[in-house]
């Protein structure tokens, strides 16, 4: 299985957590940017590159994972997942994002969307049985 991981950058553990956990078990990451992210300011060749990489790696992958809590671009990863029609795995620590109210997005209930609860672990525990 061909995953892509979106997430805060803020996040970077998790996601590089959750990652470890899938490649153990045989998974394929696209192309994990927490390895090639700056932490800091950077120009705009710089951010076009890491784009164009992370576009291919939503591209190239057979579902996308979303942790949260999530940042500024991960939605448009999210939004690129679902218009390729990549199945996408909405991932958070508990319900508040899956409630009615100001924290959801009317996306989060599209047929595609999965929604997981739980920590790093559960998280590919559950995933690792949709193979």
């Amino acid at each position: 299985m061909r995953f892509y991981i979106a997430s805060s950058l803020k996040n970077y553990k998790q996601v590089r957590a959750l990652s470890h956990l899938l490649k153990n078990a045989g998974w394929e990451h696209t192309y994990d940017w927490t390895l090639n992210c700056p932490m800091e300011k950077t120009d705009a060749g710089t951010l076009k590159s890491i784009g164009e990489k992370e576009y291919e790696g939503i591209k190239k992958s057979d579902i996308v994972i979303v942790l949260t809590p999530q940042g500024r671009g991960t939605h448009t990863e999210f939004g690129m997942a679902i218009a390729l029609n990549k199945k996408v795995y909405l991932c958070h620590h508990d319900d508040t994002y899956f409630k009615c109210d100001d924290n959801t997005s009317s996306f989060y209930w599209l047929p595609q969307v999965k929604q997981f609860i739980g920590n790093t672990e559960d998280i590919a525990d559950e995933l690792l049985k949709i193979q």
